[in-house]
């Protein structure tokens, strides 16, 4: 354990539509109050079924869900379809949403229902909706992990990132037999402090519910050693080492995959709820784009690529040189651009940083995929002004705060959810006869989701971004030049494929990876007719946004007055077409 308080690191021209109008169909909580569980106004993994049914019963022409996959636990894990004209909806353009692939992160789930909910509602009632459903299909997963989800609603409360899959986690030849213990009898699995001199944790100087590490440098000792809340069930010397829960679904996926990790499954992809999403691309290849609601954010820090030598210093993204481990530079200007409608929609201008993921569905769906993807935590615990009344926290002097992202949080939770905070209460432990231990810290759960007061106005916000970031998509358009006559019944045509979109029609992992399609240009000819110059068919390199375009040209013999076919598509993309005459002009 590193550390104690574990924050997790790891919008613009659409109107939302009055959210009474979910309401009708989703529900909503107030304001939580002491004594109600945190859990309060969340959505089981059976209200959420049900909301998705509700949603489905009240816009059939809209929204439409099927089940992609089933859970250990027998939960099953839906994919909504947001968009007109039943199945041709999978012929256009689409957004992926992936949300609640970690498990504890029940408010990713809950923005998502929303999200569909508020398209659903505003399709109807709203022409900057309607005209981004019409050409724009999204694909929500509100729940990627219903098992570890359930969790939430469970007794006693404890984050619990795998699903139901039984795992050896100890390697003693039984599963899940050393979970965590309520000692305290409080419902909660928090920490729990065993005083050592040996130890190497020490209450923190400002505010003891909180432990640092000591710094033998700077003249510390240590007091406690630390545990999660519980006992050692099997006899082993390790406490809560094997509990319920085997796969996080947030680190199944093939992109920096953690052979042998406690939680990242028997091999990539190996859980049935990774597999249904990772399905939806080969099912799918209308997916252009994924927003992902989970602990990786390159939102309030966007990706900024690198050129990083690979094995052996050969190139990166090779078979001599391995995998790419660093987006790449010609993407900057993307993610750079996606941070920006980011922070002008939702209106946060910072937020807490995250680490690089390990099997995570962001990145798998960047390196492997070639989609542009973009990440947020949803939500976290907003930043306070300053307490000036409280400096340093250093017992021996000045230095940067190792506890700074910890404080504040705990500040949020003193001011808003006090009914979070567990403070440390002395147990009686057979494991520790004649020693002092005590249980306390932050109730699980509680920063990582808000009260469910906050939910209607997170969901407002992210389809608002979400909706912005769709409007950006590589929109295709034919220019005809020119056609002029070259010779008897031949004539030399000149167009232009463009793209008026933001985004590029490939990113440039996506060129790399060769998942996502290039754009097909095709002429195609009537009886009578013959191409004499130009291909017939040809495959485009990615165009970049703005009305980036390429010249095409073609000569064709034919009568005068006769016509040609010019189109353009990618699944990710479009399709645009011209019929051509043969006459100059």
């Amino acid at each position: 354990m590193t550390r104690f308080l574990p924050v997790r690191h790891t919008a613009g021209w659409l109107t939302i539509v009055a959210t009474s109008a979910f309401h009708a169909f989703a529900g909503t909580s107030g304001a939580q109050t002491a004594g109600e569980p945190l859990s309060s106004g969340y959505r089981t993994h059976a209200r959420l079924v049900a909301t998705i049914d509700s949603i489905q019963r009240a816009h059939p022409q809209l929204v439409s869900a099927r089940v992609i996959a089933t859970s250990p636990g027998g939960r099953s894990v839906h994919v909504v379809r947001v968009g007109p004209g039943g199945d041709a909806a999978n012929a256009r353009p689409a957004v992926l949403v992936v949300a609640n692939a970690y498990g504890p992160h029940l408010v990713s789930s809950e923005t998502a229902v929303r999200m569909i909910g508020n398209m659903a509602a505003g399709y109807g009632a709203d022409a900057d909706t309607k005209a981004l459903l019409d050409r724009t299909t999204f694909y929500v997963v509100p729940r990627a992990n219903p098992d570890a989800a359930e969790a939430f609603f469970s007794a006693p409360l404890y984050e619990r990132p795998g699903n139901q899959t039984p795992y050896d986690a100890d390697r003693d030849g039984k599963v899940d037999e050393d979970g965590p213990n309520d000692l305290n009898g409080d419902g909660l699995i928090t920490l729990m402090r065993v005083e050592d001199p040996a130890g190497a944790w020490m209450a923190d100087s400002l505010n003891p519910l909180l432990l640092r590490r000591a710094d033998a440098t700077r003249g510390q000792r240590g007091k406690y050693r630390m545990y999660t809340e519980g006992r050692d069930v099997d006899g082993d010397g390790e406490f809560n080492e094997d509990g319920p829960g085997g796969t996080d679904i947030n680190s199944n996926f093939p992109n920096f995959y953690k052979y042998f990790g406690e939680t990242s499954g028997n091999w990539p992809l190996s859980a049935p709820e990774a597999w249904g999403i990772a399905e939806l691309f080969q099912t799918h290849q209308n997916i252009a784009m994924a927003y992902v609601l989970g602990p990786q954010d390159n939102l309030n820090t966007p990706w900024t690529g690198r050129r990083v030598p690979g094995i052996g210093g050969s190139p990166q993204g090779t078979s001599a040189g391995g995998p790419f481990t660093a987006t790449l530079p010609d993407d900057d200007p993307w993610f750079a651009e996606g941070s920006r409608v980011f922070k002008r929609t939702t209106g946060w201008q910072r937020g807490p940083s995250t680490g690089a993921g390990e099997g995570d569905v962001l990145s798998w769906i960047y390196y492997h995929m070639g989609r542009l993807a973009f990440g947020s935590r949803t939500w976290w615990t907003p930043d306070l002004p300053a307490d000036s009344s409280r400096r340093g926290g250093n017992a021996a002097g000045a230095g940067t705060d190792p506890l700074a992202t910890e404080r504040q949080s705990l500040r949020w939770l003193e001011a808003n959810r006090p009914n979070a905070l567990v403070q440390w209460t002395r147990v009686e432990h057979p494991d520790f006869p004649g020693q002092v231990v005590e249980v306390g810290g932050i109730a699980p759960y509680a920063t990582l989701n808000p009260p469910a007061s906050e939910l209607d106005s997170l969901g407002a916000k992210h389809t608002r971004f979400v909706a912005e970031l769709a409007g950006m998509l590589p929109r295709l358009e034919l220019r005809v030049a020119s056609v002029e006559a070259v010779g008897a019944r031949t004539w030399r045509i000149t167009a232009h494929v463009a793209n008026t979109g933001f985004f590029p029609t490939l990113s440039a992992m996506g060129a790399r990876a060769r998942w996502a399609q290039r754009i097909r240009v095709d002429l195609k000819t009537s009886a009578g007719q013959e191409v004499a110059s130009g291909r017939t068919m040809q495959l485009l390199n990615p165009l970049r946004g703005s009305g980036t375009s390429t010249e095409l040209t073609w000569v064709v013999v034919g009568a005068a007055g006769s016509t040609v076919t010019l189109s353009a598509a990618s699944p990710v993309v479009g399709e645009a077409s011209e019929t051509i005459t043969l006459r100059a002009r």
